[in-house]
């Protein structure tokens, strides 16, 4: 037997087993005591016996014309926050809170009276053991836990019902679900830890000036160039209760805070935002950022098994929220954005930009070619986004320049600290990179990775620092593509270069898609290597793309088994409650944990086998016999239909009906998508609702072989529809005709 220390050996030795075995057998006790965490001091304020009426007559009674008279934005903000923290601090002062694990939540007071009551009865058993006492004990002991059993699953089913997602799943991790957070050392360098979490590769001085002066040459858009417009107090209030974070940034005010004086401050709050768009500035205490570290595996002590977690100050969110909706509204208007790019887009998603590629990847199949995927990681690309180089592609936009300036002030000279412990690491500087949990962080990554579709000729796309880049070929012509891939990715090489950002080879992925015989006959051949900066890329028999593996002849085997893998390690965590929660509750845990796993990117592959649709209806078989409680071999079709579930057939086709149906009368969809489908006789622009005419594939797709496509077979499906459902006036509607009408979903 090995140990990993002699010190925890309670007890050890070899006994005989004569009689049944001619070896011995070897014990060993060993004392195992799991790390427990101590408990937490944190400074929170004290709401119990906050006063709302005279909180406000004091609120009333503040002096805000101060700040409209002040001249710059870091004296506005000062004198705003000022007067609202001294306002809590008298009327909700901090105090130290220590944060401990408590005692069941669900037990009360008349339970632990109950629970005294059982102790006692067992006591006087003990020591009077009479008939009369062992019966009296184990009434009340019954009695107990049947009023505990109650109290708990109440408790469990009004903790996942009443919160949103993200309480929900941080109340299913308390009670042993998903992944643990791994137990941290408390013997961390904070400081050595916030270096390692802002310092990044700077961009070469040379290529950073080529390329500032290679975008100062581009020619600016010849429409109206973009301007911040005027912020009203209706819009700062939609953005304060848009947003659900409820923590506190570096200035110490949170949500909460706002919200009790909103009535009074709205009006303060909105000329502070209109102030800073219209002087280009950005406040410097709304530019610092609290660094809360989560480790990533245990133990964890160096830098790079911890995940920074930024935390910003709320109204910076809320501002940022506004400037967002306009600067989005400018760029789908004008089109600026590569329409190849998916991530943090409306109507876009990671199905979206599956389909795409996988419909192009069969296509290309059908046609008797191969597909040569590259999947390329970009290295903490938003920690490495040049702050002028930004600016500069900002101003190639038609960015006004005070605007510019506003997101100059915005980016420059931003600080972070870490807390942990309950300390708090001194301030670095960050010299490049987008706010980490910005809300505007998204879209200027988005913008500043834009211009890398233009310098690609073959096929690609992009969701968010995901790169997917594919070239199609006739096997005789496989070494000529994979030369031109390599030019390709060459091109990408250089781009980086001139950018700041970093490729890793090593998580980089590359595959060869095609079917069984043009894969046999590959092996044969003697390829070129596929080089990306310098390093060859093997082809890979399976890949992973956007949380999909996808195998070299799309026979989508490895998913399947991964879904199946997926939905029996979540099963096997909740069958300890299977016996114990009621069926409103197991329902909830199977429609946010289990139908998840079945469902995503499901209209993806939409070519499985009946063997592999078998298995996924399997599955769900599962999930329905954990709601009821059945046994195995058990029937499950009436249960389904109490559950209201489709099988898994017409369930994954109501899925592509509603993607299709998103995708014909959503004015943000994917034109990657859109241009697709056509109606007969009628151009594109017509009002699709009032025509009862059937769908077509655009002439791209008219290939009698390119029948597994997504395109293809939801338009048998469309199709086969009634119109009065694919006439249908809202998604919701659409999907409750499709419901109620699921035999139609069956394609023959």
């Amino acid at each position: 037997m090995l140990v990993s220390s002699v010190s925890h050996v309670e007890n050890h030795g070899q006994l005989p087993a004569e009689g049944f075995s001619y070896h011995d057998l070897l014990f060993l006790s060993y004392k195992i005591r799991p790390p427990k965490e101590k408990p937490t001091t944190v400074m929170r304020r004290n709401f119990s016996n906050f006063n709302n009426t005279d909180f406000l007559q004091d609120l009333n009674e503040l002096d805000w014309d101060a700040i409209y008279t002040a001249e710059t934005i870091e004296e506005k903000l000062r004198i705003f926050n000022n007067h609202l923290l001294q306002l809590f601090d008298t009327h909700a002062p901090l105090r130290p809170v220590k944060l401990k694990h408590l005692p069941a939540p669900w037990l009360t007071q008349d339970i632990k009276t109950l629970m005294t009551r059982r102790n006692a009865a067992k006591s006087k058993y003990k020591v009077k053991p009479t008939e009369k006492n062992l019966l009296k004990y184990k009434k009340i002991r019954n009695h107990c836990s049947r009023v505990c059993r109650d109290a708990q699953r109440e408790y469990i089913q009004s903790s996942l019902e009443n919160n949103n997602p993200r309480q929900m799943w941080k109340f299913l991790k308390s009670l042993g679900f998903g992944r643990q957070k791994g137990y941290t050392s408390k013997h961390i360098d904070i400081d050595a830890l916030n270096k390692s979490f802002s310092s990044t590769t700077k961009i070469d001085t040379q290529a950073k000036i080529s390329t500032l002066d290679y975008l100062s040459s581009l020619p600016v858009p010849g429409h109206a160039a973009f301007k911040f417009e005027n912020i009203s107090p209706v819009e700062v209030k939609k953005h304060i209760n848009a947003i659900k974070s409820e923590a506190a940034g570096s200035d110490g005010i949170s949500k909460k805070m706002i919200l009790l004086s909103l009535d009074f401050i709205l009006p303060v709050v909105c000329h502070i935002f209109n102030f800073s768009l219209s002087s280009c500035t950005f406040p410097s205490v709304w530019r610092n950022a609290l660094i809360i570290p989560i480790p990533k595996s245990s133990p964890s002590s160096s830098g790079t098994n911890f995940r920074p977690i930024s935390i910003l100050p709320f109204l910076s969110k809320v501002f940022e929220r506004i400037v967002y909706s306009q600067l989005n509204l400018y760029l789908c208007t004008h089109n600026l954005l590569s329409p190849f790019q998916s991530g943090f887009r409306t109507g876009h998603s990671t199905v979206t930009a599956l389909i795409k590629i996988l419909d192009d990847v069969r296509f290309a199949m059908d046609n008797k070619h191969v597909a040569i995927v590259a999947l390329l990681d970009f290295s903490n690309a938003f920690n490495c986004v040049d702050h002028d180089l930004l600016i500069a592609i900002l101003r190639t936009l038609n960015i006004a320049p005070c605007a510019a300036q506003w997101f100059q002030a915005y980016l420059y000279n931003r600080q972070q600290c870490v807390s942990f412990d309950n300390k708090i690491s001194a301030y670095c500087s960050l010299s490049c990179g987008v706010p980490q949990g910005g809300v505007l962080s998204p879209m200027l990554f988005s913008i500043f990775i834009n211009s890398i579709s233009l310098i690609l000729t073959s096929k690609h796309h992009l969701y968010a620092d995901d790169l997917q880049l594919y070239v199609t070929t006739p096997i005789d012509d496989i070494g000529n593509a994979i030369t031109t891939l390599n030019t390709e990715l060459n091109k990408i090489v250089t781009w980086c270069h001139s950018y700041g950002l970093l490729i890793n080879p090593s998580k980089s992925q590359v595959t060869i898609i095609g079917n069984s015989y043009q894969l046999s006959k590959i092996k044969s051949l003697n390829l070129p290597p596929i080089l990306f900066n310098s390093i060859v890329l093997s082809p890979l028999p399976v890949v992973k793309d956007l949380g999909l593996l996808i195998d070299n002849s799309l026979t989508w085997v490895p998913q399947v088994a991964e879904v199946s893998r997926k939905v029996f390690a979540t099963i096997s965590s909740l069958k300890r409650w299977k016996n114990f929660l009621p069926f409103k509750t197991k329902l909830t845990l199977a429609n946010s944990l289990l139908l998840p796993l079945l469902d995503y990117a499901d209209i993806v592959y939409f070519d499985l086998s009946e063997q592999l649709l078998n298995k996924l209806e399997r599955l769900q078989n599962i999930c329905i016999r954990f709601i009821f409680g059945l046994r195995k071999f058990d029937h499950v079709s009436q249960h389904r239909k109490q559950l209201g579930w489709l099988p898994i057939r017409q369930r994954r086709n109501m899925h592509a009906l509603s993607l299709l149906y998103s995708i014909l009368y959503h004015p943000h969809t994917p034109p990657y998508l859109k241009e697709r489908f056509t109606f007969l006789g009628h151009d594109t622009e017509c009002n699709l609702r009032s025509r009862s005419n059937n769908l077509l594939v655009t002439p791209l797709c008219r290939s009698k072989a390119y029948s597994n496509s997504f395109t293809t077979k939801v338009i048998k499906l469309w199709n086969s529809l009634p119109s009065d459902i694919r006439q249908a006036e809202s998604l919701s509607t659409f999907k409750n005709r499709l419901h109620k009408n699921y035999h139609s979903l069956t394609m023959s």
